[in-house]
């Protein structure tokens, strides 16, 4: 497949959608795109998007997936619960951080539930997001605001690699706008107790902040000029990683700024091409890549 930066679906692509969780009257979905063979358990990426938390669609990630797909993976495009604003910061009659991260963590389970019906291999599983979608994505790899244990480890939400492209990581700055305090704490007037209360949400539900050596193998990557997410994040967070033992890629472009891996955006192709052969990469030297046809088991 050429990478271009312009893409559409074609006839012969095949995107099949699902409800994988209903929210009110919302239907969450996943779109899933196969390689063409069929014999073979295949590995599997599952892609979430970005938008700042309050847009964006699994549409975004289409292009990603027909590639990935074009190299033998199975490919799921997760949409989640958005937000909805009051200037920057979320209004507490709708969805919260929270509610974002449990949406992707059952979009995974749900994939490793059905993995026979698109004939993935549950062990290879890889999770992968971009900017707010990286923020969800490195959430759900460290399960940051998840309540109670996971069912069993055959469901887990945790992902077999985690793939973060440009994430948030770090509540604590700027992206605090995006978080509110905990209801469970009560209703306050007082807005100093307010802000500490946000301060301590901010920090549960910060990735960089909850690292383990459980940690999934990793792939950072990021811009050196990005204006909205700063590439201290990825750095932190694959240095944290690597000192605690766990496998961890740090990929920097010196000329990028923010969104260089988004198809139909402002990426150039040079960028396209070197984040696409980047993940490829990573992936093959974690073992999550697809079998060679003629030494696959039928």
């Amino acid at each position: 497949m050429d990478v271009e930066k312009a893409w559409e679906i074609l006839p012969e692509d095949r995107v099949e959608e699902i409800v994988y969780r209903q929210s009110g009257e919302t239907a969450l979905r996943l779109l899933i795109m196969q390689p063409k063979s069929a014999d073979l358990l295949r590995p599997c990426i599952v892609f979430i998007h970005g938008g700042g938390f309050a847009g964006g669609s699994a549409e975004m990630l289409l292009p990603q997936c027909r590639y990935f797909a074009s190299l033998g993976y199975v490919c799921v495009s997760v949409d989640y619960r958005l937000m909805k604003l009051k200037g920057e910061t979320p209004d507490a009659d709708g969805p919260l951080l929270g509610d974002l991260l449990e949406d992707c963590r059952e979009a995974v389970r749900y994939v490793r539930r059905h993995a026979r019906r698109w004939r993935i291999d549950p062990s290879k599983i890889a999770l992968a997001g971009e900017s707010a979608g990286g923020y969800l994505a490195c959430g759900v790899a460290t399960g940051v605001g998840a309540a109670g244990d996971e069912e069993d480890r055959y469901l887990t939400s945790v992902p077999d690699a985690l793939i973060a492209y440009n994430p948030i990581v770090h509540l604590m700055g700027a992206w605090k706008r995006r978080v509110r305090e905990s209801a469970a704490e009560g209703a306050t007037d007082d807005e100093a107790e307010r802000w500490r209360r946000r301060h301590r949400e901010a920090r549960r539900l910060s990735p960089l902040l909850h690292l383990t050596a459980d940690h999934p193998p990793a792939l950072m990557m990021h811009g050196l000029i990005d204006p909205v997410v700063p590439p201290e994040h990825s750095a932190e967070y694959a240095e944290r990683l690597q000192q605690l033992g766990v496998r961890a890629e740090l990929a920097l472009l010196p000329a990028s700024t923010h969104a260089f891996a988004l198809f139909n955006y402002s990426a150039t192709d040079a960028e396209l091409r070197f984040t696409l052969d980047t993940t490829v990469r990573f992936l093959n030297a974690v073992g999550i890549r697809p079998q060679p046809e003629s030494s696959g088991s039928r």
